[in-house]
This record gives C-alpha cells, sequence and structure tokens, in this order.
C-alpha cells in the first residue's frame, strides 16, 4: 500500500459508521405513520443487533435484490434495511439513471399519497430533453420547492437515484443526514 493509499485509508476506515439512534432519529424526520416509524425502529434495532437475521440461508439480503451478503456486508444492513422499508411503503422511491419522466412523476405522487401531503404535481411531462437527475431537480426547483416541499436524495452507490418528499423546513436537516449515511 503506497503511502497515501495508506494515511486515506486510515482515515476512511476510522470514519464511524451512524447508530441506532442517527437511524432513528432520520426515522423521525422523514416517516409519517406512527405505526410504520414504529415497526422501522423495531427492524433497524434488529438489523444492528442481529445483521444476519435480514439474511437467508445463501447469506443474501431478504429485503432486495441488492446483492448484499452476510458477513461482508453487515455494516450495510441498516441502511438498506431503512431504504427497502420505505421503499416498499412506498415513503421513498427508487428510480433507474433512465427513467423516463412520465415514471419519476408516477413515483412522487405515490409519495405524495402515502405521506398523505397536500400539494400538486402535474402529470405532464415538461423536462423530457433532460437526464433523469436533472428532470429530479427541476421538477423539486420548479414544482415543490413553491409549495412547500423538497425531494431529497439518498445516495445508496448504484446507477439509481433513491428519493423521498419531505416538508421544506426539514430539508437542510435531512440532507445532512442523508448525506451522512453514504
Amino acid at each position: 500500500m503506497g503511502f497515501l493509499s495508506k494515511i486515506f485509508g486510515e482515515k476512511q476506515s476510522r470514519k464511524s459508521n451512524p447508530d441506532l439512534a442517527f437511524y432513528e432519529e432520520i426515522v423521525d424526520y422523514i416517516v409519517i405513520s406512527d405505526t410504520l416509524k414504529s415497526d422501522l425502529k423495531a427492524n433497524l434495532k434488529q438489523a444492528f443487533q442481529d445483521p444476519k437475521a435480514f439474511y437467508d440461508d445463501n447469506k443474501n439480503f431478504i429485503l432486495s435484490e441488492r446483492g448484499l451478503k452476510y458477513p461482508q456486508d453487515a455494516l450495510l444492513t441498516p441502511k438498506f434495511v431503512l431504504v427497502d422499508t420505505l421503499l416498499e411503503n412506498g415513503q421513498m422511491a427508487e428510480v433507474d439513471w433512465k427513467e423516463p419522466e412520465s415514471e419519476i412523476r408516477i413515483y412522487l405522487n405515490e409519495i405524495r399519497i402515502a405521506k398523505r401531503y397536500d400539494f400538486t404535481l402535474s402529470e405532464d411531462d415538461f423536462y423530457r430533453a433532460h437526464d433523469t437527475g436533472e428532470i429530479i431537480n427541476l421538477i423539486d426547483k420548479q414544482e415543490l420547492k413553491p409549495q412547500g416541499f423538497s425531494i431529497e436524495l439518498l445516495d445508496i452507490n448504484s446507477d439509481s437515484y433513491v428519493f423521498t418528499i419531505i416538508p421544506l423546513d426539514k430539508e437542510q436537516k435531512v440532507k445532512m443526514m442523508f448525506e451522512k449515511l453514504k
């Protein structure tokens, strides 16, 4: 290992992973349903105490087909318990890097309905000429922010976009939390 690799590798290894309290705070900020909050917090607690419970006999992650394996991906278990549970309950969405605008709008409306948010989102495709990331940003800036809401992206280190919608007053806090989960 080279000198710089050794230094940066050590710095990276000292970076602490978010703890259960951090995940519970995220749940409190972005989940609307009290029942889902309670269930998700219980699952997150289990993900920290017994991550193996989220893997099958072949050591594959059971909540989604993300290629996670036990034990090498055990530290990622809480993150994907959070993401996949929110996806399953319509509180988050995941779109491919080349998803058409119409599909993005469908997912945004599903989140809006699941979270019982009172705003309108056009069904028209205004940004067809843009790529997926730009479409998400344009819908956020042009349509949601003027109505008091924001799209927040969570980087899961893949070629997809994972996002949720939150009230604008929570935007900075959730952005910082998602950055820490990166």
